[in-house]
């Protein structure tokens, strides 16, 4: 899915020059006037950024962040207003907003922002990529490995583990082994950090 540059903006003259900006810097362009419109049309998961005016018909912008962060979209947002008060502006920045500008801004402004918040996204992007491969490895263990690889991040020997399950060293051996190359993993360290990229605690895994 290509980058793309949202516009919620009711004022048709602002999202045209908005849309112009996008047509300079050669990205492609989607412009909405209310923020019912935007949440039917685009999904969570679109990337690239939203450029947000506050002052809405409807439901404001500020409504459709809350919105959009309780639905758990990670896409950057870009805020301008021309009336923006010093709590709706710290409540957008609390709402994880690249920044709110007010206007009138300047467009050098406005496209470095951008830039910064198409990084952000491809950043958050990579994260959530690592994020599923490492649970999806995680996911292939079975329940007694899992049980070992708790009492392993505990930092508990394969003896103390065999006493602690009631197993012979052996099979805790064997399950330990089988764990680690299910994981693709050569060390402690490395399953430890596979855990750490699946954004799981050791306890998570008894659930899972």
């Amino acid at each position: 899915m290509s980058e793309t540059i949202f516009i919620v903006d009711d004022d048709p003259a602002v999202s045209h020059a908005l849309e112009c900006v996008g047509e300079f810097m050669n990205v492609p362009v989607r412009s909405f006037a209310s923020a019912d419109d935007f949440l039917m049309s685009v999904p969570l998961e679109a990337t690239g950024c939203l450029i947000l005016d506050l002052m809405l018909e409807g439901r404001s912008g500020l409504d459709l962040l809350r919105e959009l962060r309780q639905r758990t979209s990670t896409l950057p947002v870009i805020v301008v207003s021309g009336h923006a008060t010093v709590s709706i502006a710290v409540e957008a920045m609390q709402l994880n907003a690249i920044t709110v500008l007010e206007k009138p801004f300047r467009l050098n402004d406005l496209m470095q922002k951008i830039e910064f918040a198409f990084r952000v996204d491809q950043s958050e992007r990579e994260v959530r990529q690592e994020r599923e491969a490492a649970r999806s490895r995680i996911g292939q263990l079975t329940t007694r490995e899992r049980e070992v690889l708790v009492l392993v991040a505990k930092g508990f020997s394969n003896k103390q583990i065999a006493a602690h399950l009631g197993l012979s060293l052996r099979a805790i051996e064997d399950r330990r082994a089988r764990l680690m190359r299910r994981l693709d993993s050569k060390s402690v360290a490395d399953a430890l950090m596979l855990l750490q990229r699946a954004n799981m605690q050791p306890s998570d895994l008894v659930s899972c």
